[in-house]
């Protein structure tokens, strides 16, 4: 039976819109090439919503886009004395246009809050990280430390002055040339590139006594409204790339405390769940990523494969926290320090891991496991494979009561 419709956004989720087509008749399912022109019709028309989904019966679900985050990035590549100190400026009045656009510019601060997020606090690592910017090589990684949708790279290419005459009469012309692209932050590919010059003459007793900065900032007020006015009108048809699923990659961490603990286990025999307990109680050490615990080592974790900040903390230990590049089976083993507080407690780490084999078979007793060191054929426990020593003395052992010597 045909029916009649209306095409309208019959269902609409929080920020949605509705929106009327001309009248069609449905008497069956569209196809799915059908079903998509009419997806693409819609998005064509209300090109600041995203098209959620639509049906058989021409009805579409549209939700609000949030506006889109840049980051905006300025180098000066001449060597016009002063013109380092007009980077700041150029970024500001950039910054000022595009806000005024629609989008959110991201500030220094929060530029700044970003590297820091992911330990990138160096001159030298951040240097690295945004000349990386300019050729396209980390625009991806920078975003995703930043949060941004978009990167924007500007650079000032030169700022030359040359004297002509004009008509009879001497002149100056100033002359100005800019570079600007703007990269999608998914994918790091370009959705916009411009070349600028402009030139400013003036009379050449104007010339004379005047700065050359003064007609440079005219020519970059000039460049930052043209090039917002054309970034405003380009970026409604720009069109974020959706981040494909990600497939979850999973890595291990564990650090030299967990080593030692498994050293210990030599002298144990339960079963393999207490094991576990015990690596965790009296190991302790707390993994986090990107802020967010994820469990103790040693352990297995999952996240999404790339950059992250990945942090492991213990009690009298000093945290340890690296920017890091996980895939599938990477593998950290973290060497813990002590911690101030922890060289005030324990005075070395001999004599820390030394309190951590008490504590670990006092914990096993309280389980009711003996454990059980031979200490007539060796007098230290290693840790792991590695051979480091703590010094475990037969006598230390035995005036503790938790260690019961082979033959005792």
């Amino acid at each position: 039976m045909n029916t009649k419709r209306n095409l309208i956004a019959a269902v609409c989720l929080t920020g949605a819109v509705v929106f009327a087509q001309n009248a069609a008749t449905v008497s069956q399912p569209v196809d799915s090439a059908e079903l998509q022109a009419f997806k693409n019709q819609v998005q064509a028309a209300n090109p600041d919503m995203k098209v959620v989904s639509v049906n058989a019966v021409r009805e579409a679900t549209l939700v609000s886009v949030p506006n889109p985050k840049i980051a905006i990035f300025v180098k000066n590549q001449t060597k016009v004395a002063g013109m380092d100190d007009m980077v700041d400026g150029v970024r500001d009045r950039i910054s000022a246009e595009l806000a005024g656009a629609g989008m959110i510019v991201l500030d220094q601060a929060e530029i700044a809050s970003g590297f820091n997020r992911f330990k990138v606090t160096t001159a030298e690592e951040r240097a690295g990280l945004i000349d990386g910017v300019f050729t396209g090589g980390s625009t991806v990684r920078v975003a995703q430390m930043l949060g941004a949708d978009y990167v924007m790279v500007a650079s000032i290419i030169s700022a030359d002055r040359a004297a002509l005459m004009v008509s009879g009469r001497q002149m100056m012309s100033f002359t100005l040339r800019m570079t600007v692209k703007v990269n999608e932050a998914v994918q790091g590919s370009s959705v916009y590139g411009d070349n600028w010059t402009r030139k400013y003459p003036v009379t050449a007793e104007n010339a004379a006594g005047t700065d050359a900065s003064v007609y440079y900032n005219d020519l970059l007020d000039d460049w930052a409204k043209e090039t917002g006015e054309k970034i405003a009108e380009k970026s409604k048809t720009w069109r974020r790339v959706e981040a494909a699923p990600v497939q979850l990659v999973s890595f291990s961490a564990s650090t030299t405390i967990d080593e030692l603990i498994k050293g210990l286990e030599s002298g144990v025999r339960a079963p393999n769940e207490l094991l576990d307990e015990m690596r965790r109680i009296v190991g302790g050490a707390t993994v986090q990523i990107d802020g967010a615990t994820a469990g103790s080592s040693p352990g297995t974790f999952q996240v999404a494969p790339g950059m992250h900040q990945l942090r492991i903390s213990r009690q009298w230990m000093k945290d340890w926290q690296q920017t890091v590049n996980i895939q599938n089976g990477s593998n950290f083993r973290v060497a813990l320090e002590l911690s101030d507080a922890g060289l005030q407690r324990f005075h070395s780490l001999e004599k820390m891991r030394a309190q951590i084999a008490r504590d670990y078979a006092d914990a096993m007793a309280l389980k009711g496991v003996k454990v059980n060191f031979d200490t007539a054929a060796w007098r230290d426990v290693s840790i792991g494979n590695k051979g480091s020593e703590i010094n475990l003395e037969k006598k230390e052992i035995q005036q503790q009561g938790l260690i019961n010597a082979a033959g005792q």
